[in-house]
């Protein structure tokens, strides 16, 4: 049984987790970085990662000029959802593109943690041109990478080994690339679409989690791996784990998670993911109306030296302002408070005192 160990190890983890980073060196590669801290990426023309990447929605000026927003907060990282889509579909000009969204980033001083599978909303993804939006609803457009017909056939998730090797195989050395996050929450339900989501998803997605983890080790990058724990704890407790969330734990190099409730809720995880001995990153945060603020959150955060992603930076064709009841009853007007994202379209602040508070506690004088 997997156990965590006096030294805050998993139990079994050297004898099953061969060419996972040891204890010792996540945590002098921790040492060797600034505190990060950032936001979840998405340029505000795009309603999902294939509007993002596909070369004929890839909008570099609004990349550039919402980065530069980032840049002014002190923000030095950002998370960032790639598709397999795109590459299946012409994987030069992909890159291209990742290569030119890196030399912005970088112009402005921001690293990258790129997510190469997510099990959120919509799973039948399809190329080409997206939806419009629906009015007040939020995230009415984001689609899983893969979809459900790959991620539900055994064959077809065998398929994606040469996705995860070539996109991480060309960035394995690149220090704008900070962190391989592997898998966003990879058994979520999905409940809004329970007539097109996969029946067994948890199988499913323990399956890819632990065939991403062997691919990307095939690789050797130089920047560690990750799987996000999200949903309800307690997470120090292994014997109450499913099973995703056992293999994010056992697999990955630093840890990562998920948590919009308050203060003292993100104390408590911090807590329970302090015994495993690893660097720990809040890859997901912020729901204002949860208690999940700024104001609550970051300076915990910072406190512990936990890498520190809030959802959202620039009101746009996601619409996650809005709150996620309003996939049953669409918002109408500004919402009060805004749910995710720091800007308005024309970066005019949601906050200024939020303003105010993340440049105090980056350190920027911009």
């Amino acid at each position: 049984m997997l156990a965590a160990c006096g030294d805050g190890v998993l139990a079994d983890d050297a004898e099953k987790q061969p060419g996972r980073w040891t204890p010792g060196r996540a945590m002098k590669w921790h040492a060797e970085q600034p505190w990060m801290v950032g936001c979840n990426f998405i340029p505000s023309s795009a309603i999902n990662q294939l509007e993002m990447w596909q070369a004929e929605t890839f909008d570099p000026k609004t990349i550039d000029r919402e980065l530069g927003w980032a840049a002014s907060l002190g923000f030095n990282s950002v998370r960032v959802f790639l598709h397999d889509i795109p590459w299946r579909e012409d994987a030069a000009g992909y890159f291209r593109r990742i290569d030119q969204y890196l030399e912005i980033a970088g112009r402005h001083g921001i690293g990258t943690m790129f997510v190469l599978f997510d099990a959120c909303w919509d799973p039948q993804p399809k190329p080409g041109p997206q939806r419009m939006p629906s009015p007040g609803v939020h995230n009415s457009g984001w689609v899983q990478s893969p979809g459900a017909d790959i991620l539900g056939d055994a064959v077809k998730t065998e398929g994606l080994k040469d996705y995860v090797t070539a996109v991480i195989s060309r960035y394995k050395n690149d220090r704008r690339v900070q962190v391989w996050d592997l898998f966003n929450e990879p058994d979520n339900p999905n409940k809004m679409y329970r007539k097109t989501e996969l029946k067994d998803k948890d199988m499913a997605a323990a399956r890819l989690v632990e065939k991403s983890f062997a691919w990307a080790r095939e690789v050797a990058p130089s920047q560690p791996l990750t799987v996000c724990v999200w949903g309800d704890s307690p997470w120090d407790d292994v014997t109450k784990l499913k099973k995703v969330q056992r293999l994010a734990l056992e697999q990955s190099d630093v840890i990562s998670f998920h948590g919009y409730d308050d203060s003292n809720a993100t104390e408590l995880r911090i807590k329970e993911l302090h015994s495993y001995g690893r660097p720990l990153l809040c890859t997901e945060y912020l729901a204002r109306g949860y208690k999940s603020t700024f104001e609550a959150i970051l300076p915990v955060l910072k406190r512990h030296r936990v890498a520190a992603y809030n959802w959202g930076l620039v009101d746009g064709k996601t619409q996650t302002k809005y709150p996620w009841e309003t996939w049953k009853t669409p918002g109408k007007g500004d919402p009060m408070p805004w749910h995710h994202e720091i800007f308005r379209t024309n970066g005019d602040p949601y906050s200024e005192p939020e303003i105010r508070l993340l440049r105090e506690l980056t350190g920027s004088r911009k």
